[in-house]
């Protein structure tokens, strides 16, 4: 009997034992894994385009943060100063911004300072207790943005055509483009070489005037810096875009809607006719300028753009439509058409514009573009075939204007057999006719893509041979 509590004391004690040393463990790993992190995302670098930095914050309350600047010896500005209440959060992103009138500015200047050191403290809590991190970082300071020069342009498009700039970058452009008051920005083909990034930007203006009439070039270095420089470019109004007033057909519609979206409605509304033409309309424009937007340097059209053969033109570039359902003055929405509408003969052979790489397909149906093709014909241009009934060639096949890609249909949002033909420059649309003119295209584009290469060679020739 005497034994028997004896052993059942020992399994107890084993028991508690066991407890307490899992409790110890725990209690160590909460000391060592539920404290906050500081990560500086700015490169360990101060500059005018300010200091990012991350406190995560996993399983802990922070109640209170600050962030200041100063010698090795002392801390001296404070830059960031927030109490939290005791609100929890995982991850934190904190932002501070400098200008030349700001004390710790004014003391690197003034000091000449190369590097800093950046303090933090973060008063926490966790499970078990309450403690505190106090740091410091080594940091380094650039004040000093990116260099442009040597900027060359014709100055002028054709509204809805194609422009270009060629500038210089200092080698401490971590990334520069061209910005012409759109939503996109037009980045560089570039060269390296020695001290100067030498690029080249094909760019458009979409269906209006660059805004304001200037061009932006924007060069940013790694610590945030950033140098602008402007350009005038005039827009050549030479055309106004056609109109067209669009009556609903709801029976068009349901049978559309069924073959776009696989369903067996009996009828159709308003409400279908909006998510069919509005709704999908965006998403499917936002998968073509996905898929448009890379810059291929290796590779650049050496024949000559085509139209369709024997095909006429029935909708072109940038024609606003205005869709009604009883009354023409009171639209229920409109739309840009962003290419050409050609027909020919049904189920007509569908050729490369010129020579490229097939980049993309859909098979099943690209929306309201129905079966399509895009193909990428270098420098961050692509032709894009849609509304087509069959497809005949593979993503990566290399395709020229002897190659059939399709046959033409009424695959997607279209009213009859017809080639839907697009084309892009890294994502925005433009006007075809700038491709179809040789002598035009080699003039503002071939032409000027030979010169940048040649002449970025003989200034490379000429740094590296005698003065």
């Amino acid at each position: 009997m005497f034994e028997k509590k004896k052993k059942r004391k020992f399994k107890l004690g084993l028991v508690l034992a066991a407890l307490i040393v899992f409790y110890l463990i725990h209690v160590v790993y909460v000391v060592i894994a539920h404290n906050p992190s500081f990560e500086l995302l700015s490169k360990n670098t101060i500059s005018y385009s300010g200091l990012k930095a991350k406190i995560y914050s996993d399983n802990t309350r922070i109640s209170f943060i600050q962030v200041s600047l100063g010698t090795e010896e002392e801390n001296l500005y404070k830059i960031y100063q927030q109490s939290q209440s005791d609100n929890e959060f995982k991850e934190k992103i904190i932002n501070v911004s400098f200008s030349p009138e700001d004390k710790v500015v004014k003391f690197i200047q003034k000091n000449n300072l190369k590097s800093l050191y950046l303090y933090y403290t973060i008063d926490y809590k966790n499970k078990f207790f309450d403690s505190n991190i106090e740091k410091k970082i080594k940091i380094s300071i650039d004040f000093e943005p990116p260099n442009i020069k040597n900027i060359k342009t014709d100055s002028y498009v054709y509204v809805g055509g194609i422009g270009y700039v060629i500038y210089e970058t200092s080698i401490d452009t971590f990334k520069s483009y061209v910005d012409t008051g759109l939503a996109e920005k037009f980045h560089p083909i570039s060269i390296n070489k020695e001290d100067t990034i030498y690029n080249l930007v094909f760019f458009t203006c979409g269906n209006r005037p660059c805004k304001n009439g200037v061009i932006r070039i924007i060069a940013e270095d790694l610590s945030g810096n950033s140098k602008i420089s402007s350009r005038r470019m005039k827009t050549l109004l030479t055309k106004r875009w056609q109109v067209s007033n669009i009556k609903v057909d709801l029976n068009f519609i349901k049978d559309k809607y069924n073959e776009i979206f696989n369903t067996e409605i009996l009828s159709a509304n308003i409400d279908n006719f909006l998510e069919l033409n509005k709704n999908l309309r965006i998403r499917n424009n936002s998968e073509i300028t996905q898929n448009t937007r890379a810059i291929t340097k290796d590779r650049i059209p050496s024949k000559r753009f085509y139209q369709m053969k024997n095909s006429k033109v029935f909708s072109g570039f940038s024609e606003k439509r205005n869709y009604f359902f009883d009354n023409p003055d009171s639209p229920l929405m409109s739309t840009y058409h962003w290419g050409y509408d050609l027909a020919s003969i049904e189920n007509a052979n569908i050729y490369s514009s010129s020579d490229g790489v097939v980049s993309y397909l859909n098979n099943g149906g690209l929306g309201i573009y129905g079966k399509t093709i895009l193909i990428d014909h270098g420098l961050g241009f692509y032709t894009l075939y849609s509304h087509l009934s069959e497809i005949s060639v593979g993503v990566g096949d290399k395709v020229d204007n002897n190659i059939i890609i399709g046959r033409s249909g009424q695959t997607g949002l279209a009213y009859g057999d017809h080639l839907h033909f697009g084309t892009y420059i890294q994502g925005v649309p433009y006007d075809s006719n700038e491709i179809w003119d040789y002598k035009y295209f080699n003039q503002k584009v071939i032409n000027v893509y030979k010169n940048f290469i040649n002449q970025s060679k003989d200034k490379i020739i000429r740094k590296m041979g005698p003065e």
